[in-house]
């Protein structure tokens, strides 16, 4: 049995499938442009913007080999001193008298010696330096928040 029309509705539904394909791409890049800006100013959606402590620079992960992260350390223990303010969806998601650890994409060393095509200049962190970030909260299984550093400033004492 041959359905009339099923070229003009696997045409359509192929254009539409491509048209959102692509409309997602868009909205991927832009959103990663917006999370690496480096006024912090204002938090963005799901983030806060925060002062905090560098308290432990964990070492880089040896198993991401392909990454900045297997050479550059990424991760650190940081306590938050204040919550500046909060973008829709992120407001009373820290905990003050917790300390979190937190993912900073582009690594804790100083960007130029990472990768001279990061558009950022990020001096690097080391124990006890203090910053200005907007933090952003990433929901994740099991109630947990995966806590991520686009760009800082450091914060003279």
């Amino acid at each position: 049995m041959k359905i009339k029309g099923s070229p003009f509705f696997f045409f359509l539904f192929s254009f539409i499938i491509f048209i959102s394909c692509q409309h997602s791409k868009k909205m991927q890049v832009s959103t990663v442009l917006d999370a690496g800006k480096n006024d912090l100013t204002e938090a963005l959606p799901n983030s806060c913007l925060v002062t905090a402590t560098v308290l432990t620079i964990y070492p880089p992960d040896q198993s991401q080999k392909d990454s900045w992260c297997g050479k550059f350390p990424c991760t650190a223990l940081l306590q938050i001193n204040e919550i500046k303010n909060c973008g829709a969806g992120a407001a009373g998601m820290i905990n003050l008298s917790a300390n979190i650890e937190v993912n900073f994409t582009f690594t804790l060393a100083p960007s130029d010696s990472v990768d001279k095509s990061i558009s950022l200049h990020l001096p690097g962190l080391k124990v006890g330096d203090k910053i200005l970030t907007s933090l952003h909260l990433h929901p994740a299984m099991n109630d947990r928040i995966i806590y991520t550093v686009y760009s800082y400033k450091l914060i003279a004492d």
